[in-house]
């Protein structure tokens, strides 16, 4: 299979090569890569866009994560609806573990029939201290930073920050293009990656510590967001 299937998204794919924090792809209708950026192939292949083209995601990332990917694109291509801005895990190279938010839309034809999908993810990277509006979140944010462990409440945290939860979450959401409510679960998620990666610490203990009210909710979350359970996640990088 040939990328030369979307002939139209050349230009496109040539843009998105320019990006290095952003994967872009396009997939055919029967979900195997069509077109994909430099970044995405810098990643998964060490450059060579040609090794990905008429790949399915079960053939280039770890199995658990492919379900993943591959649920979301079941979803696109049969039912027409958008993935926006799905915070998940990506593994880099190295096995590096790392965070970004993906968007995913249906491809259609002249007579509106769904033909492929095509999507983004995008690095989820720390604002800088120029960035605008970040001085006025510095003190929320280093409150959510030193205490996601606890039973934090937005609009307590909106306080914090002298905004209202309006406001807050509208900042949050030009900075970090997630809620406020993703954030937390970020920073929660990321120290549990972290233990389950370098521990030995059971799932009950690590749900506590990273602020989860119990072992259930920790996995339900975790298994939301990352695309399996914690139990598997550690299974697979050991």
């Amino acid at each position: 299979m040939s990328a030369m299937l979307f002939p139209e998204h050349e230009i496109t794919e040539r843009l998105f090569d320019a990006l290095p924090d952003v994967v872009f792809f396009i997939k055919d209708r029967l979900g195997r890569y069509a077109r994909v950026n430099q970044t995405f192939a810098a990643r998964c292949t060490g450059g060579d866009k040609a090794k990905l083209i008429g790949k399915s995601p079960a053939e280039v990332f770890p199995a658990a994560l492919a379900v993943s990917y591959t649920r979301q694109d079941e979803v696109v291509l049969k039912t027409g609806k958008c993935v926006e801005h799905q915070l998940e895990l990506h593994l880099y190279p190295g096995r590096r573990a790392g965070w970004c938010l993906t968007t995913k839309h249906a491809l259609r034809d002249a007579q509106g029939k769904i033909i492929g999908v095509t999507g983004i993810s995008r690095d989820l990277n720390a604002p800088s201290d120029k960035a605008s509006g970040f001085a006025e979140l510095a003190a929320a944010l280093k409150m959510m930073q030193t205490h996601y462990t606890e039973s934090l409440r937005i609009e307590d945290i909106a306080t914090k920050a002298g905004l209202s939860v309006y406001q807050f979450e509208q900042r949050v959401q030009r900075l970090f293009q997630m809620s406020p409510l993703q954030l937390l679960h970020k920073l929660r998620l990321d120290e549990s990656v972290r233990q389950l990666r370098e521990t030995d610490k059971s799932l009950a203990d690590i749900a506590i510590e990273t602020g989860w009210c119990d072992q259930s909710a920790f996995t339900r979350h975790f298994s939301r967001y990352v695309g399996m359970a914690p139990g598997k996640f550690r299974a697979m990088l050991k």
